[in-house]
């Protein structure tokens, strides 16, 4: 049996928003929430996180570690990869691992594009990454998608370059529905009924779910304002408010029916069995 492979990607939305700081600071609270209800449930989580955010909070990044939770990369200041050259990612990847080491994070070994930026033209990131010894990504959307994606990568894990393994979204089987199973606006605002399906076809097929969830997606105090990557689109933002309060308590009712797992956990336990052919 597989299992649901939590993490909540630890950004401060407001650093993309115009005159963001004058709108609430909420990245700690809703981090503490996050906290507070996995101590609950007895699970351990991967939080991939900013750089910038770990040198803003390092005390929050202290409470992470100190509850036996995962740290991971996300990008020192989430920059997407096609904005970055090589040269510039492989920099960006040492100042981000750097600045969770000085907020007391050890055996930092996983990474995620911000926007799922890790596409086939970005593919070469696989490479660095290995050079640098992470042992993890989970960095590709395998659909198409406005933002990003890579449909050709294929939905299951495997890995890559140097041994890498790539964690792909898990996607909705449904025709006609190649969105995240459980990831932010998706887990928010599809069917709750939907979800459980997918969530407990994958687990049935021994698949890993892999999730993602940030501290504005159980914000209901958030200020309105225009979110970035949307293309000024009001419906679209619209979107981005919906379903706030519905997330601990939908992450509670999976809990009670299928196993939550790190990250890292999970990949240790991939490099313990058979190996999978490399691609």
């Amino acid at each position: 049996m597989s299992s649901l492979l939590l993490s909540v990607d630890l950004e401060d939305v407001r650093d993309w928003v115009k005159d963001g700081t004058r709108y609430r600071e909420g990245v700690p609270e809703n981090t503490r929430n996050y906290l507070n209800h996995f101590k609950q449930w007895g699970v351990k989580a991967t939080f991939f996180v900013v750089g910038e955010v770990a040198r803003r909070y390092p005390w929050l990044i202290g409470e992470i570690v100190e509850a036996g939770h995962e740290l991971a990369c996300h990008g020192d200041v989430h920059l997407q990869l096609d904005k970055l050259t090589a040269q510039e990612f492989r920099a960006d990847m040492l100042r981000n691992r750097k600045a969770l080491e000085n907020a007391g994070g050890k055996g930092i070994f996983g990474f995620r594009a911000p926007t799922f930026s890790l596409t086939a033209r970005t593919a070469w990131a696989h490479e660095i990454l290995a050079e640098l010894g992470f042992t993890y990504s989970s960095s590709v959307l395998p659909a198409a998608n406005p933002l990003y994606g890579w449909p050709e990568f294929g939905k299951g894990a495997r890995q890559v370059a140097g041994g890498l393994w790539e964690l792909p979204v898990t996607l909705h089987g449904i025709p006609g529905l190649p969105v995240p199973i459980a990831g932010g606006v998706y887990f928010r605002v599809l069917p709750f009924f939907l979800t459980e399906w997918a969530i407990g076809k994958s687990i049935t097929y021994g698949q890993p779910v892999i999730t993602y969830f940030h501290p504005y997606d159980i914000d209901c105090k958030q200020e309105k304002f225009m979110h970035p990557d949307l293309g000024g689109k009001k419906h679209l933002n619209m979107l981005m408010y919906i379903g706030r309060a519905k997330v601990l308590k939908r992450l509670d009712i999976l809990h009670r029916s299928c196993p939550f797992q790190a990250y890292g956990e999970y990949i240790n336990g991939l490099q313990a069995g058979p190996a999978e052919p490399t691609g």
